[in-house]
């Protein structure tokens, strides 16, 4: 066989082996699904519960991550119903009596950072405490979560909150 063969036969076998190369089903970004959410006792705030799953887990922010990118990880929109249709209403302006002022709130969240050194999946059931504005009569909140390489996941929404 003449060496210019050999060669082409070595480079398709080659080329064979790195095309046949099956991607990792695993996730990087992180995934998120709702599972409930309610009222406090007091109804002073909401309490929402969801699942996650971080396929190469890096999950978290330490106290010293704490500006531009790093600032939050959970973030938190919040949704009136108004004639029918949800409408917007992040960040929460309400009007604090007491200052004769206008208050800004901001609904996002810092995860705590989460050791991880052999970067294996991380998954597991958390819940996050979630102000409203006591002026609504029906609201709900979309999440979505970001990991420590920026990368954000899907977006869920909570079920209808209705305040009595």
């Amino acid at each position: 066989m003449q060496l210019s063969v050999k060669i082409a036969i070595i480079f398709i076998v080659f080329g064979g082996l790195f095309a046949c190369k099956k991607k990792d089903p695993t996730p990087v970004a992180p995934v998120i699904s709702f599972l409930n959410g309610g009222f406090a006792q007091d109804n002073s705030y909401t309490v929402v519960n969801f699942e996650f799953y971080d396929g190469d887990g890096d999950l978290g922010l330490t106290q010293d991550e704490n500006t531009g990118e790093q600032e939050f990880n959970l973030y938190v929109d919040y949704y009136e119903k108004v004639n029918g249709e949800w409408k917007l209403k992040s960040p929460v302006i309400t009007y604090n009596t007491t200052e004769a002022k206008y208050d800004t709130t901001e609904l996002h969240l810092r995860v705590p950072f989460v050791e991880n050194e052999a970067k294996q999946a991380l998954e597991g059931e958390t819940q996050v405490s979630l102000f409203y504005d006591f002026n609504a009569d029906t609201f709900r909140y979309e999440i979505t979560m970001q990991d420590r390489a920026l990368q954000l996941s899907n977006t869920i929404t909570t079920s209808e909150f209705v305040v009595n």
